[in-house]
């Protein structure tokens, strides 16, 4: 054997006790590996495989996490535990472990989510509970410097099928972080909180905060963007009253609205159908009984509008808890609706003045989707209905579109700079920054291939964006909060001395309780500057990368598409019958408007939403029909009439004619003079008629509008023509009058006779023997 030289002894000494002291930080705790542990899941809900973590094993979700911590903070993480399973957690332990490393990138936030093997305690129950925290402060000598507290609802064990709370508050001085070179030092970091058992680990959860010693640098603009919108399909275009007064009520979605714009620098992305659906339900009613016909005005009705079926505003309340108590009046609750509606629209507008507001096309549609199909007009017909927002709010701009992320090509910015737009909203995927790190959102792009004209952009930061859209639609939000300001400090790490300039939109969907926690939050970050939009676009625009196609883009779905056009020409011609067809549109195109939200898009639910459209275009144009008449009419050889009664069900009044078309040339029938059938009533109309012969004639009654349109719902007849009627009558009644005289004549004569007496008779009849004898 060769002896071992001093160098490898040193060596292999060496790599021992490296060895030794890596297992004192690098801590894989309670025996399994993060990336592998049972039911181990990530901040979006995810398990470390990818896969959804069952609902059957142990879980833990986070309800407070502190995003940011300076040096004189604490670090508090709050959360439930929840124990599905059939069997009890015994002796359960608790952990809080925080990563080695800040996690100054994008990337490096996703990698740490699926590996977490570089991370260190900071907390435990078995150090820091209860129990522990009472002996530290018998031995502290009365010292009162705040302490790491681990505490919880359960003891020894978590039962089967119940759930326990924790609390973890961890001071910035027990937190293991340097606070001299502050820039060097900062940044985000992971959490992991992780339960077990003597068996190993159960579940964990991450979440992120960020340690902040006070760095001086420039810090990151960011404008947010918050749509104001209530997607649902509604059979005018109209929210109903109802909707708008649950969605302004505590929880929902314009309250939640109103709270995001106590936020300084938060611009506003407002639909015209908020505007025109408020200014139609806190309309004055019209005085009733002062024999005038109300007029139709440019806001449709609200009646017969379909409520939101899903989101905050969904009409989840009780059976009559919107109607008046017994005995109350119907009339004065929906005059105290209105006030209610009234005074918070007006504080509404009173607050969006100092903010910037972009008007959406009517119903925030896929504005892409309907310039390539044959939508196209309706399309325009959204762009224009934007002048509702800059009736009320003058400042409002009207010249910005934005399309669904990655939908809009070269050509759409061509058809948006023709609509008179002067400023396009593209995400960083289309138009990605030259720089290699994440850039001012002001930029350029080409209309043209040959670069003779271009148009503004504003460029979405698309990591953001996903992350807050995640927020929004989690029932434990503060996971995904924590990993949006973590990601915010990344990116201010990239360029700590550089300032820069981003756009966060809010998701295209009715607002909830999340956005203000996510608004809040990030715009409390110290090293953010929540900046309006209105600054944003008053920046130099930086060069970026070329106009690129989005990676499978949302949209609404071709048959959705089909559809809707299918049903927007065909009512189109039917409304022609309506004493005002321009509002007849309007009230069809805002419908349609509705089912091409990008809400819808994104939801997938176009095709179902254009359905329900095809279906309410039915329900109106059924709404106009005749009145089934007798099948059996006598006519005379003269002119005369045949009464037909038009029923309008519709919400509009009705301009028409009536056209009687018989089937055989026995019968002649005139078309009636236009007729006004109001909406809600009936009218009977004379159809002039003239019997040429005798047949029995099938007729076809139709409604002709006053463009000779023929409605679709018609009445078929069959009349029966006697064209000498009244001859054979004039017979018939002079025959009975001679029978009658003749009649009359005979028992006249029959009671004028004098009645002869029996013997004369006797005698008579023998001299008439004898008479007759004789001749013989």
């Amino acid at each position: 054997m060769k002896p071992i030289s001093h160098m490898r002894f040193l060596l292999a000494l060496l790599s021992t006790v490296l060895l030794l002291a890596g297992s004192v930080f690098v801590v894989p705790l309670m025996g399994s590996s993060p990336a592998v542990a049972a039911g181990s899941t990530a901040a979006d809900g995810t398990s470390a495989n990818g896969g959804k973590s069952g609902g059957s094993e142990v879980a833990i979700t986070l309800d407070e996490v502190t995003p940011w911590v300076d040096a004189k903070g604490t670090l508090k993480v709050r959360g439930t535990i929840t124990n599905p399973t059939d069997e009890a957690i015994s002796d359960p332990d608790l952990h809080l472990a925080m990563s080695m490393q800040k996690l100054d990138s994008g990337r490096k936030i996703e990698s740490w989510k699926t590996d977490q093997s570089q991370n260190r305690s900071i907390a435990d129950l078995e150090n820091n509970g209860p129990d522990a925290r009472k002996k530290a402060e018998e031995g502290s000598n009365g010292d009162s410097d705040p302490m790491t507290a681990v505490d919880t609802t359960f003891e020894d064990e978590i039962a089967a099928g119940s759930s326990a709370e924790f609390t973890i508050s961890v001071p910035a001085d027990d937190l293991g972080l340097q606070k001299s070179s502050p820039v060097s030092n900062w940044g985000p970091r992971g959490l992991s909180v992780q339960l077990g058992d003597a068996t190993g680990r159960l579940a964990s959860e991450v979440g992120f905060s960020t340690w902040y010693p006070s760095p001086k640098f420039d810090k990151t603009k960011i404008s947010m963007l918050a749509p104001v919108t209530i997607p649902a399909h509604t059979s005018d275009g109209i929210i109903a009253p109802d909707v708008l007064d649950k969605a302004i009520g505590k929880g929902g979605s314009l309250t939640s609205i109103m709270n995001v714009l106590d936020t300084p620098g938060v611009g506003i992305a407002l639909d015209p159908r908020i505007i025109a659906s408020f200014e139609s339900a806190v309309a004055e009613p019209p005085p009733e009984d002062d024999g005038s016909d109300p007029e139709e005005s440019e806001t449709p009705s609200p009646q017969g509008t379909e409520t939101a079926t899903t989101g905050p505003d969904a009409q989840d309340t009780e059976p009559g808890a919107n109607s008046d108590d017994e005995g109350g009046d119907e009339s004065e609750a929906q005059e105290d609706q209105r006030k209610r509606l009234d005074t918070w629209y007006q504080d509404f507008l009173a607050e969006a003045e100092s903010h910037t507001v972009i008007a959406l096309p009517y119903g925030d549609p896929d504005q892409a989707s309907l310039v390539d199909s044959d939508l196209e007009s309706l399309g325009k017909f959204a762009q224009k209905q934007r002048q509702i927002v800059k009736d009320v709010l003058p400042k409002a701009k009207t010249d910005i579109a934005w399309p669904v992320a990655g939908s809009a090509q070269r050509e759409h910015l061509a058809d948006f700079a023709k609509a008179g737009d002067q400023t396009v909203i593209l995400s960083n995927n289309q138009q990605p920054s030259l720089a290699g790190v994440h850039d001012d959102a002001h930029s350029k792009t080409r209309i043209t291939a040959d670069a003779q004209s271009s148009i503004d952009t504003l460029i979405t930061d698309t990591a953001l964006a996903q992350q807050s859209a995640k927020i929004i639609g989690s029932d434990h939000p503060a996971s995904g909060i924590s990993e949006l300001v973590a990601t915010t400090a990344a990116i201010q790490a990239e360029s700590p001395y550089r300032t820069r300039h981003l756009l966060l939109p809010m998701p295209r969907t009715a607002a909830s309780a999340n956005w203000e926690g996510t608004v809040k939050s990030v715009a409390d970050a110290p090293w953010v500057d929540p900046s309006g939009i209105d600054d944003l676009l008053d920046t130099d625009p930086v060069p970026r990368g070329l106009l690129q196609s989005g990676a499978d883009p949302k949209a609404i779905g071709t048959k959705a598409v089909h559809s809707l056009a299918e049903t927007r020409a065909t009512q189109k011609k039917f409304n022609s019958v309506f004493s005002d067809p321009a509002s007849a549109n309007t009230r069809l195109d805002r419908e349609l408007l509705s089912c091409t939200s990008v809400a819808w898009t994104l939801e997938g639910s176009a095709k179902s939403c254009a359905d329900d459209a095809q279906a309410s275009s039915e329900k109106v144009r059924n709404s106009l029909y005749l009145e089934k008449g007798s099948s059996v009419l006598l006519v005379t050889g003269e002119e005369t009439t045949i009464p037909v009664t038009i029923v309008n069900d519709s919400p509009a009044e009705a301009s028409m004619s009536i056209r009687m078309k018989p089937k055989t040339p026995q019968l002649r029938a005139e078309p009636t003079e236009t007729v006004v059938v109001p909406s809600q009533e009936t009218m009977r109309v004379d159809v002039p008629v003239e019997g040429l012969a005798n047949a029995d004639v099938p007729t076809t009654i139709e409604m002709v509008a006053t463009d000779d349109v023929v409605l679709p719902k018609n009445e078929t007849l069959l009349v029966r023509v006697r064209a000498d009627w009244e001859n054979i009558g004039t017979a018939v009644v002079g025959l009975a009058l001679a029978a009658v005289f003749v009649i009359g004549l005979i028992k006249t004569i029959s009671r004028g006779r004098r009645k002869i007496p029996e013997q004369q008779l006797a005698d008579a009849m023998a001299r008439a023997h004898n008479d007759e004898s004789e001749t013989r």
